[in-house]
């Protein structure tokens, strides 16, 4: 049997919202029917790495705009638990806790219920869930500055917000690099 872990290799670097490829919906019935093979996968290597751990936050984050689009509590639920995982890596908590309130956010939009995705999510990932418990719980329940809302219905999207500088200038700067 190939590593569930396996399926993040799919994962295209920088995905669009714009159509949803093979990769989404294969990890998101992978994070459905098979948790414990998430959580044997990730017990047995310890922790998660960070390149898989960018992957499958990625995957929650579009997760979370799927989830305003499809109203679904069982893709709710898929995208705590992907978080849980993504909580046993050594990725920083605030960039976490920002997709967090993405999917808290889409809960509020979608009508449905976030502390019963907390509790079963959490719940299917056993002792990798109790830390994402009390963080999912404490995110806030906005869209982050991090992001902006556009559309409705089937062409909703959290969408990354402008940084309000070029990135490349500032590293040329922070570098001594004259333009």
């Amino acid at each position: 049997m190939t590593s569930v872990l396996s399926l993040l290799d799919e994962i295209p670097v920088g995905p669009s919202m714009v159509s949803l490829g093979d990769w989404f919906f294969e990890i998101e019935k992978s994070l459905t029917d098979d948790p414990q093979g998430w959580v044997s996968a990730v017990t047995e290597i310890g922790r998660l790495s960070d390149e898989s751990a960018w992957s499958l936050l990625s995957w929650v984050e579009t997760a979370a705009t799927h989830v305003v689009r499809v109203r679904s509590q069982a893709e709710l639920r898929a995208a705590v638990f992907a978080m849980a995982i993504v909580l046993h890596s050594d990725l920083d908590r605030r960039d976490c806790s920002i997709v967090g309130s993405l999917l808290r956010r889409a809960s509020v939009l979608a009508g449905l219920d976030f502390r019963a995705a907390i509790i079963d999510g959490c719940g299917r990932a056993g002792a990798f869930g109790e830390s994402a418990v009390s963080l999912l719980s404490a995110v806030q329940a906005r869209t982050p500055a991090t992001h902006v809302e556009s559309g409705a219905g089937g062409s909703f999207v959290f969408a990354r917000a402008e940084p309000g500088f070029d990135v490349d200038d500032l590293a040329r700067w922070l570098n001594g690099e004259s333009q």
